[in-house]
C-alpha cells in the first residue's frame, strides 16, 4: 500500500460523526460581511469537512486538493449529507480558477507542507474578490509542541541542518510518526512574520487577538475578556503568548475594495 493510500485510510479511519457536522470558521462567520458573501475556497480541502459546513450555511463551495483519493472520500461524503459541492483535483501554488471568483478563501494545515507556500497567498489574492476575506492557520515556530510530528515537540526549535536529516530517516523508515503523508511540514510560521507576508501580498492583515470581540466567545470566557482586550490593544503583549499558542492564525482583507467583509 502507498503512502498516499494509506494516509487516506487513516484519515477515513479517525472520521467522526461530528466532522461531518461542525460549523463554519468562526474567525470568518463572525465578520459582519459574511452574511452577504456567496462564493467561498475551500483550499487543500482534505476530506471536505468545510466544505461542508460552508454549504450547509448556504454559501457556493468550491474545495481543492492536489490528493486525488482525498477529492474523491469528500466527494462522496458530501453526497452521502445530501450535498451539492464541487470539489476539485488541483495544485494550490496554481489554482484553476479566474481572477475575483470568490469572496471568502481558507486553508488550515496547508501552507508548512508545501516550499513554495508564498505563492498559495498569491494566488488566493487572485482569485478573491475586492473586499474578500483569506484565513491561514498553520504552523506556529514559537510554540514548542509540535503537533506534525509525533513525539518530537520541540522539531521546531531545532537548526535546520538537524531538521532535514532528521525528517529524511523519519519519512523513510517510520512513516506512521507524519501520519504516512508524502508532504511532511517544513515551514514553521511566526505571528509577526505572517501577518507581514500578507500585507507585501496585497492584503490587510490581522491576528486573532485582532479580531476577538466579547459577544462572539463564551460566557466563561467572557471572564477574561479584560486580558483579550490588552492584546488586542498592546501589540508586545502578545509576546508571552506566542508560545502557548498551538498555530498561527492570520486573517486578510484583500485591499482596493470598496469596503471588505469586515466593513459591510
Amino acid at each position: 500500500m502507498s503512502c498516499q493510500t494509506e494516509y487516506v485510510q487513516t484519515r477515513l479511519e479517525r472520521l467522526k460523526e461530528e466532522d461531518l457536522h461542525r460549523k463554519p470558521n468562526k474567525w470568518i462567520e463572525n465578520l459582519p460581511g459574511t452574511r452577504t458573501a456567496r462564493r467561498v475556497l475551500d483550499i487543500a480541502c482534505g476530506l471536505g469537512f468545510d466544505s461542508i459546513a460552508w454549504t450547509r450555511a448556504g454559501k457556493r463551495t468550491v474545495g481543492v486538493d492536489f490528493n486525488f483519493d482525498l477529492v474523491h472520500s469528500a466527494a462522496q461524503l458530501a453526497a452521502r449529507q445530501g450535498l451539492q459541492i464541487d470539489f476539485v483535483v488541483a495544485d494550490a501554488t496554481r489554482l484553476p480558477f479566474r481572477a475575483k471568483t470568490f469572496d471568502i478563501s481558507f486553508s488550515e494545515n496547508l501552507l508548512e507542507h508545501v516550499p513554495d507556500w508564498q505563492k498559495i497567498v498569491h494566488e488566493a489574492e487572485r482569485t478573491l474578490a475586492e473586499g474578500g476575506v483569506f484565513f491561514v492557520r498553520t504552523t506556529n515556530r514559537h510554540c514548542p509542541r509540535n503537533p506534525e510530528i509525533r513525539h518530537f515537540h520541540v522539531y521546531p526549535w531545532f537548526p535546520a541542518a538537524l531538521k532535514r536529516p532528521l525528517l529524511d530517516w523519519i519519512m523513510r523508515h517510520k512513516p506512521a510518526l507524519v501520519n504516512y503523508t508524502s508532504f511532511p511540514a517544513v515551514n514553521w510560521f511566526t505571528y509577526p512574520g505572517l501577518a507581514a507576508f500578507f500585507r507585501e501580498a496585497g492584503f490587510e492583515a490581522y491576528e486573532i487577538f485582532d479580531l476577538v470581540e466579547r459577544d462572539a466567545i463564551s460566557p466563561n470566557r467572557r471572564k477574561c475578556f479584560f486580558l483579550l482586550q490588552l492584546l488586542k490593544t498592546y501589540h508586545p503583549l502578545r509576546c508571552l503568548v506566542y508560545p502557548l499558542m498551538g498555530a498561527v492564525q492570520v486573517l486578510g482583507v484583500k485591499r482596493n475594495g470598496a469596503g471588505g467583509l469586515s466593513q459591510r
